[in-house]
């Protein structure tokens, strides 16, 4: 099954969350199990029910376990952080760390029969990713832990080798079955989704296309401007929100020198950078030429600030080898906590970003800031 990139950057984003809150449960995953694993070896020790040579016991069942983890760990926040892979890429390394880590667990707890299945927990989470390889694979190396778990416990236990064989036929069925069944669901999901597109399609044929901006990847002008008049129309003291204008630093000059395609390199990389702030709550659209205007629905005027100057820093690190300087961006932001209509508020967010180019540019200006 071939996968498609996502096109959708609410869903990119989505999916971006997923990634991080499961690196967020491998570190937490590998600090548990180190703490687990020691508590247990001191239990056995003091039972005198060990069951083998201490520094056999520490190397297989607490140094290995741990450096693994650790090791996925580590590529995972690293593969999350990467500017160069593609949101495909980093799903699966995300996908295969969990399942690794899974593996690894069962394994190291061959003796204990019912986490030889554990690796399935993976298979069925990463099926959020909707990607045909990752379940293919996993449901194979699923298997493999499995049958690996199986004979590691004959090896510990070969007096019970017909029952180990039994729990080993029963597991792996289990493995099939459940593998099975999360293909047949993604299936189910992929037809379900293909017709809601066509519906969709068919009842919006004129707008289709309009949704998204095809350079940035952010939503389109028409897009956000319809859903910025429903935000601020509903803006009060209880439900304030915030909206900004960020403004590419010297771009004609980049599109007069280097021409349009270069200019097109530069507007795609702060559409990038953009993307990750996409969610529920901020709307984030290509307003026109390198004007990009982003809408905080409920928003607080202090972590709004704080967003617009990550993305300012995140993109000014940005390199571009048709430019010998990095560019930068400067923004105007405006908060409301009265009902405004989209016009008046891109005006006051205006304001402020001619503040922002006055004072030296590269920088993020609200409404009410001196210049100086």
């Amino acid at each position: 099954m071939d996968t498609k990139p996502i096109n959708d950057p609410a869903m990119r984003n989505l999916e971006r969350t997923i990634r991080f809150e499961f690196e967020k449960i491998l570190l937490i995953m590998t600090l548990v199990c180190l703490a687990l694993e020691v508590g247990i070896c001191i239990y056995y020790c003091l039972t005198d029910n060990l069951g083998q040579p201490l520094d056999t016991y520490i190397e297989f069942r607490i140094l290995v376990p741990f450096a693994i983890n650790s090791i996925l760990y580590v590529l995972t926040r690293f593969s999350n952080r990467s500017e160069t892979s593609t949101d495909v890429t980093k799903n699966r390394v995300v996908s295969f760390a969990g399942l690794i880590m899974c593996g690894v667990i069962a394994l190291a707890h061959s003796f204990f029969i019912p986490l030889w299945v554990f690796p399935l927990f993976a298979v069925a989470f990463c099926s959020v990713f909707h990607d045909g390889f990752i379940q293919f694979i996993q449901a194979g190396l699923s298997i493999v832990f499995i049958l690996y778990a199986g004979i590691l416990h004959i090896y510990d236990y070969p007096d019970d080798r017909n029952f180990s064989i039994l729990c080993i036929i029963i597991a792996e069925v289990m493995a099939l079955g459940i593998s099975f069944l999360a293909f047949r669901m993604e299936l189910f999901n992929t037809r379900s989704l293909i017709i809601r597109e066509r519906n969709f399609a068919g009842a919006n044929k004129f707008e289709l296309g309009f949704e998204t901006d095809s350079v940035t990847g952010v939503y389109s002008k028409k897009y956000l401007i319809e859903e910025a008049g429903k935000i601020l129309a509903k803006t009060n003291e209880l439900e304030p929100s915030g909206i900004a204008i960020l403004d590419i630093d010297d771009f004609r000059k980049i599109n007069d020198e280097l021409g349009n395609d270069k200019g097109d390199d530069v507007l795609r990389a702060l559409g990038s950078v953009l993307q990750g702030l996409i969610d529920e709550n901020t709307i984030v659209g290509r307003y026109g030429g390198d004007k990009f205007v982003i809408v905080f629905e409920n928003g607080v005027r202090e972590d709004n600030l704080f967003a617009l100057n990550q993305i300012r820093k995140e993109f000014s690190k940005k390199k571009f080898s048709f430019m010998k300087s990095n560019v930068t961006v400067s923004g105007g932001y405006a908060w409301f906590d009265v009902t405004m209509d989209v016009e008046s508020a891109l005006k006051e967010a205006e304001s402020a970003l001619a503040s922002a180019k006055k004072s030296g540019k590269n920088m993020v200006m609200a409404t009410g800031e001196s210049e100086e």
